[in-house]
């Protein structure tokens, strides 16, 4: 009968290497090895056509190093489908994020950053849409900016 390593076609060295860990590294090490890179190669699926083939790879190593498993934890996971976003939802989620992280940073201080920042923007657009020049605007407006923000950086 054919061992784990012969059935998978990866000997433990490479199986090491697919993982990108020492051959020394315990189980636990191997299983967070195994789930940045699941998620990394995931991530790229989309965009990347030899992901899917990256991923098998990976299992394959993960089950050659944990010979008491039939199948790798990925598979056992839902697939997280991405839907394509167009440019104005990264905006909005960018913008979210930004709320997000203000809050957390400076609890309080968010709406009073929020309304100085959209003021200073939307004053930038009118002088610019307006025929204002361009440097000096940003420069005005990068002045606002480093205002708004140096009073709660500190903190």
């Amino acid at each position: 009968m054919a061992s784990k390593e012969e059935a998978s076609g990866l000997t433990k060295d490479e199986a090491y290497q697919i993982l990108q860990v020492a051959s020394n590294a315990d189980r636990e090490l191997i299983t967070q090895a195994y789930w940045h890179l699941a998620r990394k190669y995931r991530s790229e699926m989309a965009r990347d056509p030899q992901a899917q083939q990256h991923l098998d790879e990976l299992n394959q190593a993960y089950l050659t190093l944990n010979p008491g498993q039939t199948e790798a934890p990925l598979p056992q996971e839902p697939p997280q489908f991405r839907e394509e976003r167009d440019l104005a939802s990264d905006a909005v989620a960018w913008f979210r994020e930004l709320i997000d992280d203000i809050a957390g940073r400076w609890p309080g201080h968010a709406p009073e950053i929020a309304v100085l920042a959209a003021t200073t923007a939307v004053l930038t657009l009118l002088a610019i849409s307006s025929g204002a020049s361009a440097i000096w605007t940003f420069l005005a407006a990068g002045v606002a900016a480093v205002t708004i923000w140096a009073p709660w950086r500190r903190s």
